[in-house]
């Protein structure tokens, strides 16, 4: 049984959570600052939250890994990024089953 207001909230959700990452970026590419603190937070929880962030980032961890204290901006982004790429999938996912 579909809940329409589970897929609404979960809908709410994976918009706010693309709408954080988004400002993130956006933030950094027009001031070439990034709110680091801020943005590993928003790695994390993400990270423990959602199933395919998780696989996805254990995959590029087995290749590559560097503590978030030593990663460049940039490395931090490219995650904000994937997170992003992920969240819009399942955000399309998520619309075409209204």
């Amino acid at each position: 049984m579909n809940d329409p207001i589970k897929k609404a909230h979960d809908i709410d959700s994976i918009r706010k959570d693309i709408h954080e990452r988004q400002q993130l970026i956006n933030d950094y590419m027009n001031t070439r600052h990034l709110d680091r603190d801020k943005a590993i937070s928003k790695i994390k929880e993400l990270r423990g939250k959602d199933a395919k962030v998780a696989a996805v980032t254990d995959i590029k961890l087995a290749q590559f890994s560097v503590p978030f204290s030593q990663a460049p901006d940039e490395n931090i982004v490219a995650e904000l990024k994937m997170q992003m790429d992920i969240l819009s999938a399942e955000l399309a996912k998520e619309l075409s089953e209204q």
